[in-house]
């Protein structure tokens, strides 16, 4: 293991390790393309071999256990079970069906690994006859028999089973005393928490679901997972395993549980049963807390929930007086969105990656998105080098949100400076920075002149960075 100007050599590819600012003994890494999404890992350790040696641990099982669990990859074990009417599979295989069967059961049918062919179709005919179909599970010779109709999709449940054995494989580590492992918003932490007594989980709000956005709820959890479904990042894919039509009437559910992958699992579940009976499902499982939002924005919360809540500080605002000549008018935005192209390259390193606003002069603004190491340089007076995530940590340790694309960022600038006063009218210059270790290096700029008319600008994919596409105007 070889640590090197805060990067550490991990088999073929290289992760940042770096601690944060103000967590001298936190050790994180990010990663995009990972289980169709993105990789955050959070390891707090004495030493960073220590750090170096956990995340190594957690990346190296999520591969191996991808290679089993992938209903995308054509040499997936799970892709095998597909294929034959009867398998003897590995003990994670049937540890995932049996847990999916399990759910099943216990949320009513709201959850089922059987809709493979069902994502397909939307056929309520077929919804039927998939959910009385005659599934066996031998145990003793870890046999899973299935009829032609049901083709398992696990998803929903092993994304966070792989969150579980990750995490297990991380804090197996010694000199490890605590570790977050997200991917794609579904996490789970364990021990010591970067600062405080808890792990401080903000979740996404649906009306606004930007990756800059300080989260409205914090949850302060340890030794928990937690996990968000919902309709808010990626549209309609949550579909009824009784009726086979996608749901609609749950914009985002949100779940803290023992294991990610129950946290998983009902997140899904509770994207399909009416509110009132998922929170009746909640508040009867041990130690599970939910928080269900409508489309309209109305929010159901179980019992427990409140009492996992944390308090957020408050940020200073000086609002904007839409009357006043000059000012950034009250309810305008730019909206920011930007994708982390996947280069191929067999010494492929995750790009360094800022996104900033200046004014005309080339004075900083604000920072939006800094994904980086440290500052190597700096050039026309703001370049970015430091990885700080995708979040403030003085607000959070990650945030809990539905499942995004890899490497798509939406970004929003409230018109607000790196101080929190309101900026006035005027041109403004979108800055977006790429650099890639061995790699590219690309500034894209869009010039902006932000008053009270609706823009939209684009700049195009050049090298390390990728399409940048800026809309201005009111309630976006």
């Amino acid at each position: 293991m070889r640590i090197r100007l805060g990067i550490v050599g991990l088999g073929a590819t290289a992760a940042l390790l770096v601690p944060a600012q103000a967590e001298a003994n936190t050790w994180r890494f990010h990663a995009d393309h990972v289980l169709g999404t993105s990789l955050d890992l959070a390891v707090v350790a004495k030493r960073p071999l220590a750090g170096a040696q956990a995340i190594d641990a957690a990346r190296t099982e999520i591969a191996r256990l991808d290679r089993i669990l992938s209903s995308w990859r054509s040499d997936s074990e799970l892709t095998a079970l597909n294929a034959a009417s009867s398998l003897q599979v590995s003990e994670d295989l049937y540890a995932v069906i049996a847990a999916c069967e399990r759910m099943r059961g216990i949320t009513g049918g709201a959850f089922s690994a059987r809709v493979g062919r069902l994502l397909q179709s939307c056929d309520a005919g077929m919804a039927g006859r998939i959910d009385t179909a005659a599934v066996t599970l031998d145990s003793n010779t870890r046999t899973i028999t299935r009829p032609r109709d049901v083709v398992f999709t696990v998803d929903g449940l092993a994304k966070g089973y792989i969150v579980d054995r990750a995490l297990a494989a991380a804090r197996c580590v010694p000199g490890v005393d605590g570790v977050m492992v997200d991917i794609g918003g579904d996490l789970k932490c364990w021990g010591h928490a970067p600062i405080g007594d808890h792990w401080r989980i903000g979740v996404a709000d649906p009306a606004n679901p930007f990756d800059n956005i300080v989260p409205r709820t914090q949850l302060a959890v340890r030794d928990q997972a937690v996990a968000t479904s919902g309709i808010s990042a990626r549209g309609l894919l949550t579909v009824s395993p009784q009726t086979g039509n996608r749901t609609t009437h749950v914009a985002q559910a949100t779940v803290l549980a023992d294991h990610a992958m129950d946290a998983d699992a009902l997140a899904t579940a509770f994207s399909v049963l009416p509110p009132q009976e998922s929170l009746r499902l909640a508040d009867h499982l041990p130690n599970v807390a939910a928080r269900i939002v409508a489309p309209d924005g109305q929010a159901h919360e179980s019992a427990r929930w409140q009492s996992v809540c944390a308090n957020l500080p408050v940020r200073n605002v000086q609002l904007a007086d839409a009357q006043t000549p000059g000012k950034w008018p009250a309810g305008f935005a730019l909206n920011i969105e930007y994708e982390i192209p996947k280069i191929v390259d067999s010494i492929y390193r995750n790009p360094y990656v800022a996104i900033w606003i200046t004014d005309e002069n080339r004075t900083l603004v604000r920072s939006l998105l800094l994904l980086g190491k440290e500052t190597r340089y700096r050039e026309e007076n703001y370049v970015y080098w430091r990885r700080f995530g995708r979040l403030d940590i003085a607000f959070a340790d990650s945030i809990s949100k539905p499942t995004r694309a890899p490497g798509q960022y939406k970004l929003k600038w409230d018109g607000l400076d790196d101080d929190g006063n309101k900026v006035p009218q005027g041109k403004y210059i979108l800055n977006v920075e790429a650099a890639r270790e061995k790699g590219g290096h690309n500034v894209q700029r869009i010039e902006l002149t932000l008053g009270t008319d609706r823009i939209t600008a684009e700049a195009k994919a050049e090298g390390e960075a990728g399409n940048v596409r800026a809309t201005y105007g009111r309630n976006l």
